[in-house]
């Protein structure tokens, strides 16, 4: 993945150093943003007076939050043991960290060359995991000891993401590897002066988020669990971006 970013920004440099005699390709600029996507890095550079190409990595930091989720296992009922393993209930806490890496390529489209709005189309790449989600529960750990192997089962949404034989859950969300951006924006990636400043609004079209799980496979839950997670799932099919640039000219 590293590679393909790396590949991603030495083409728009490369391209600039061997097309100095035509009027495209012949600047370079760089820009550092802040936003909804974490922070970005890119190279610009000019394909003609109404196109701009940029390609970068965006990083999200490791934010995280926790929520509540409902389990079930099977455990011997205490007051009737000899009656065998039945449905146990209860809740766990379990964290969500949507910390990822994307690599992007994007035109940005000026309808009126000497104006700097534009509209931005392109794609994101990688980062397809959009939230990783763990957890521990020591109820889940007694009933796997108990039954000698990993039953109990953590209900996201609809569905039951099943936890190991030590009471762990990991999983989370995942998206499509590529996905298309649409966006609006106001300002120059290659400064006409040294520097300047700016904006932009869009989307990535990321599909419905999956639940994967990293301890077995996913079954349909027969009751629906609405908590933080099966929120985020729905409303994520579409991921917003807005980003704050300084962009700097190298030549």
């Amino acid at each position: 993945m590293k590679k393909t970013f790396l590949l991603a920004l030495l083409g728009v440099a490369s391209m600039t150093t061997s097309a100095q005699s035509l009027d495209i390709f012949n600047h370079l600029g760089a820009g550092v943003g802040v936003g909804t996507n974490g922070i970005s890095v890119e190279l610009a550079t000019p394909i003609t007076s109404f196109v701009q190409m940029r390609a970068g990595v965006s990083v999200m930091p490791g934010i995280t939050f926790n929520a509540d989720a409902d389990f079930t296992y099977q455990a011997p009922d205490q007051s009737n043991i000899a009656a065998g393993p039945v449905t146990q209930y209860g809740t766990v806490s379990l964290q969500g960290d949507l910390g990822r890496v994307q690599g992007q390529v994007i035109f940005n489209v000026y309808p009126i060359p000497k104006c700097s709005f534009f509209v931005a189309a392109g794609a994101y790449f990688g980062g397809n995991k959009l939230l990783k989600i763990t957890g521990h529960s020591d109820d889940l750990a007694e009933a796997a000891k108990y039954s000698g192997s990993y039953n109990g089962q953590v209900t996201i949404g609809d569905y039951n993401i099943p936890a190991n034989e030590n009471g762990d859950i990991s999983g989370g969300f995942k998206v499509k590897g590529f996905r298309p951006y649409l966006g609006i924006g106001w300002g120059r990636m290659i400064p006409g002066k040294l520097v300047n400043f700016s904006t932009e609004l869009g989307v990535q079209f990321e599909g419905k988020p999956e639940l994967y799980s990293d301890y077995g496979t996913i079954d349909k839950s027969l009751v629906e669990d609405d908590n933080t997670f099966n929120k985020i799932q729905d409303a994520l099919k579409v991921y917003p971006t807005l980003t704050f640039r300084l962009n700097f000219r190298a030549f």
